[in-house]
C-alpha cells in the first residue's frame, strides 16, 4: 500500500489542491447519470543525459507522451493510461494507479497503466532502483539530473494533475464504435522453427546488423548456447521465411457523442522498435502513427500494444530512418481503414463493466532468491554480477506477489489487459474465448519480461532463455482471462 500522506512535495501539495477543487463537479455530474469520457495527457520525455535501456539520451527525436481516458457514469470512474516507456514495474505501477485513482475519485483497482515498450525510451523500475541503492550499486545519474525514481514520479504526478483537470471537460457518450483492419507488411513472428520442433532462428527487430554491438554480442552468446541462429547474421533467410503466427489486425474502439467522435483506442500486437540504441528518444512508429492520426482526425488517440512478446518487424525492417517512416505510414493506413470500417452502436451505463482478478505467476528463479540476494550483497563481486542478481530476484518476487488482469466490457466489446511480454498465443487464445464478440488485447501492463505459451518452453529460443517465468504461466493467465470473459 502507498502512504499518500508522505507525498509532501510542493508539487504534490499543489496537485491535491487541484484535485480537491475539481473533484466535486465530477461527482455532481455522476449523480446526474449518463456516460461520459474525459481525455488527458502529459509529457513523458526524459532529459538529455538520462540513461535509457540501451543508450543515454543524446537528443529528443520526438517527445514521449502518457495518454489516457477516464470513463465516468458506470459506477466508480475507470482509468486507462498508456505511456511511451520501455517498462513499468509493479511498484511504479502501484504508485501510478494510486495517483490516478485519487485524481479520478476512484479506487486503484479500476485503473490500468500500460507501457508501449519502445526501446529508445526510459522506464520506471522502482524495485530495482531501491534494491541497487540498498546494495551499494545505485543507478548512475549525471550531475544536475534527478534520479530516476524522482523523475518518473514527477511524470506520474503531472499525469494525475492532467486527469483531474480533464474531468471538468468530460463529454457525454452515446455510442461505442468498433472497427478493425489488416495491417500490411508490419508484424512477423520472431521464432522461426526447425524440423526438430525447436527454434532454428531468432528473427530480431531487423534483418540487418544495426543492433548495438553489445546487444548483438549478448544475443549471440545466448543463441550459441541454445543452438539457434540470429537473423542479423542470416538476413536473406530471415526475409524469405514466412511471417509466421501473428494477429494481423489493428483494432479500434471509439467513444462517440451522437455523430461526434470523442476518443479512439487502438490495439496492435508487435514489438514497436524499428531501431534503437542511438540515443535519440522516439515513441517509434506506433507513437508517431498515433499522433499523426490524432492530427488528421482531431480525435484523441491512445494506442496499446497487444500480446507481441514473440512478434517483431524483422521480416520487413532494415532498421533505417526511412523504414521508420514507412512503418509509420503502414500503421496510419491500417488505423485509417479500421476507422473507416467502424460500426457504431448505442452505449448505456448498463453496457459498461470493469472486471478484475488477481493472479500469481510462477518464477523461474523463485527457489534461488536467497542465493541471488547473497550475490547482490557481496561487495567483492563485479558490479555487473550483483546488478544481474538483483534483476533476477526482484522479478521473481514481483511474479510471486502477483498482478491483476482486467477487462473493460462495452456491450459486446472487450478490452483485455494482461501483463508482460506475452506471446501472441495469449491474444489469439483470448479472442477465441469469445469468437462472436469484438476482443482487443492490451498487453504490457507490468514489466515481467517474456511470457511464453506452454509449448514454447520446450522449443527453446531467445525469449525462453531469458524468461523469468515457467510453462505454468499459461494456465495462470488463461484461467484468469477465462474467468473475466465468462
Amino acid at each position: 500500500m502507498i502512504d499518500l500522506t508522505r507525498c509532501g512535495s510542493p508539487l504534490m501539495t499543489g496537485l491535491w489542491l487541484l484535485v480537491a477543487a475539481l473533484m466535486q463537479p465530477a461527482f455532481a455530474a455522476d449523480e446526474a447519470g449518463g456516460l461520459r469520457v474525459a481525455t488527458f495527457q502529459t509529457d513523458a520525455t526524459p532529459p538529455i543525459g538520462y540513461e535509457m535501456g540501451y543508450s543515454v539520451v543524446k537528443t529528443i527525436g520526438t517527445p514521449l507522451q502518457a495518454k489516457g481516458v477516464v470513463i465516468l457514469g458506470a459506477g466508480k470512474p475507470i482509468v486507462m493510461l498508456a505511456v511511451d516507456w520501455g517498462g513499468v514495474d509493479g511498484r511504479a505501477r502501484d504508485e501510478w494507479h494510486a495517483l490516478l485513482a485519487q485524481a479520478a475519485g476512484t479506487t486503484p483497482d479500476r485503473v490500468t497503466v500500460h507501457h508501449l515498450h519502445q526501446h529508445d525510451a526510459p522506464g520506471a523500475s522502482f524495485q530495482i532502483y531501491d534494491e541497487r541503492a540498498k546494495n551499494g550499486v545505485p543507478e548512475r545519474i549525471p550531475a544536475g539530473l534527478p534520479d530516476k525514481r524522482v523523475w518518473a514520479r514527477g511524470v506520474m504526478e503531472r499525469s494525475a494533475a492532467a486527469l483531474a483537470k480533464s474531468l471538468r471537460e468530460a463529454k457525454p457518450v452515446t455510442h461505442v464504435g468498433l472497427g478493425k483492419a489488416i495491417a500490411e507488411r508490419i508484424a512477423s513472428n520472431r521464432r522461426i522453427m526447425g524440423a526438430n520442433g525447436r527454434v532454428a532462428m531468432h528473427r530480431q527487430s531487423t534483418y540487418t546488423s544495426v543492433y548495438p554491438a553489445e546487444v548483438a554480442a549478448m544475443l549471440k552468446v545466448d543463441a550459441d548456447a541454445d543452438g539457434h541462429k540470429l537473423s542479423i547474421f542470416h538476413p536473406e533467410e530471415a526475409q524469405a521465411a514466412p511471417e509466421g503466427l501473428i494477429d494481423p489486425n489493428v483494432r479500434v474502439i471509439s467513444f462517440w457523442n451522437g455523430n461526434r467522435a470523442l476518443a479512439a483506442l487502438t490495439y496492435y500486437a508487435t514489438h514497436p522498435q524499428v531501431s534503437f540504441g542511438k540515443g535519440i528518444v522516439t515513441p517509434d512508429f506506433v507513437g508517431l502513427a498515433r499522433e499523426r492520426r490524432e492530427k488528421e482526425t482531431g480525435v484523441f488517440q491512445v494506442h496499446f500494444n497487444g500480446a507481441g512478446g514473440n512478434i517483431t518487424l524483422g521480416k520487413y525492417n532494415d532498421g533505417s530512418d526511412r523504414a521508420r517512416e514507412e512503418f509509420t505510414g503502414r500503421m496510419v493506413d491500417a488505423m485509417e481503414r479500421a476507422w473507416t470500417a467502424t460500426k457504431r452502436s448505442a452505449l448505456t451505463p448498463a453496457d459498461v463493466e470493469w472486471r478484475t482478478t488477481n493472479i500469481s505467476l510462477p518464477a523461474k528463479y523463485g527457489a534461488f532468491k536467497d542465493e541471488l540476494r547473497a550475490v547482490a550483497a557481496d561487495s567483492k563481486r563485479p558490479s555487473n554480477e550483483r546488478i544481474g542478481a538483483i534483476g533476477k530476484y526482484a522479478r521473481a518476487e514481483a511474479l510471486e506477489e502477483g498482478t491483476t488482469l482486467a477487462v473493460l466490457r462495452l456491450g459486446h466489446a472487450y478490452s483485455v489487459t494482461i501483463p508482460g511480454e506475452a506471446f501472441i498465443q495469449y491474444q489469439l487464445g483470448t479472442q477465441a474465448l469469445r469468437p462472436n464478440d469484438f476482443v482487443a488485447v492490451a498487453a504490457y501492463a507490468e514489466q515481467f519480461g517474456y511470457i511464453g505459451n506452454r509449448d514454447a518452453y520446450g522449443e527453446g529460443g531467445y525469449e525462453i532463455t531469458i524468461s523469468a517465468t515457467t510453462l505454468a504461466a499459461e494456465k495462470a493467465i488463461m484461467d484468469g482471462v477465462r474467468k473475466l470473459l465468462q
